[in-house]
């Protein structure tokens, strides 16, 4: 489809100078939006999974008689139908859970907790939780059961408007680089008008002339966005050793996965195939527009 060799002295142009750098600033910011989209898509995924099929019962820790009656609930969520297990998380576990909300300075061991069971369901039966929180409360006052179906599902819609807005931008910035090869194309056409009349005149086609433009499209590109996605690669992989750092557990791991590297080695050839297609677009119309 395209030659190596140029017959348009294409060297001579002052946007070989800054263009490729432009173009690789812009290539690596969609590159890290993209690589974030999806960091927090499988981050959202891997939560609500853990989620999905599980509740929490807390019972305050004011309660009488809890020595009692916690065998009690431990019991009736044992043979609830559609549970397959049931944990009492420990205090220590509580303690270290509290730890990085409230931050180093607040001494979580003088905080009353409540004593929490984890309970995990099958996913096969529909659970009642009103029905369940009622009967616990017939074994101690103030039990309270906390199934996450809401807190899930807000969590799944705020992370997939995240990700849109990352999408959305990054499609803009490609757009922009686009546009910014189409306008350079039909420049760098009147720039070079006298040689392409010369082509013109000994029986070059407007295809011929066209897939020149398209070429150098592609080369400065290229240019561009293989260092610029390659300094975006080196920049999430340094994001993502300062956040593992900082041993946070509501912050996402920015692992660098394989949908990752795959994305970094897409978006050259995916760039490549937008400034061919915005050269060519720009240089056919001009083409049959003046010459």
């Amino acid at each position: 489809m395209f030659s190596s060799r140029s017959d348009i002295y294409f060297a001579g142009d002052d946007s070989h100078a800054f263009l490729p750098w432009i173009i690789g600033i812009m290539a690596g910011m969609a590159t890290l939006l993209l690589c974030l989209g999806v960091t927090v898509g499988s981050w959202a995924i891997d939560n609500s999974d853990s989620y999905a099929n599980s509740f929490t019962v807390n019972i305050p820790s004011s309660s009488d008689n809890l020595s009692e009656k916690l065998p009690k609930i431990f019991d009736k969520l044992k043979k609830t139908p559609g549970v397959t297990n049931v944990i009492q998380v420990s205090e220590a576990k509580l303690r270290s859970m509290l730890g990085p909300w409230l931050g180093e300075g607040v001494d979580v061991t003088v905080l009353p907790l409540p004593f929490v069971f984890d309970v995990t369901t099958s996913g096969e039966v529909k659970m009642d939780y009103k029905k369940l929180q009622a009967d616990l409360n017939t074994i101690v006052d103030g039990a309270e059961v906390d199934s996450h179906e809401a807190w899930v599902l807000n969590f799944i819609h705020f992370s997939m408007a995240l990700r849109s807005v990352m999408a959305a931008l990054a499609i803009m910035i490609i757009g922009g680089l686009a546009l910014m090869i189409a306008f350079t194309s039909r420049a760098s056409l009147k720039l070079h008008a006298r040689t392409v009349n010369l082509l013109h005149s000994i029986g070059a086609e407007d295809g011929y002339i066209m897939r020149q433009f398209q070429w150098e499209a592609l080369l400065v590109t290229l240019r561009g966005t293989i260092p610029g996605c390659i300094v975006a690669g080196i920049a999430y992989w340094g994001a993502g050793f300062y956040m593992a750092s900082l041993q946070s557990t509501v912050i996402p791991p920015f692992a660098i996965r394989p949908t990752h590297l795959a994305l970094l080695a897409a978006m050259p050839l995916a760039c490549g195939i937008v400034s061919i297609m915005a050269a060519r677009i720009s240089v056919i119309k001009q083409l049959q527009r003046v010459l």
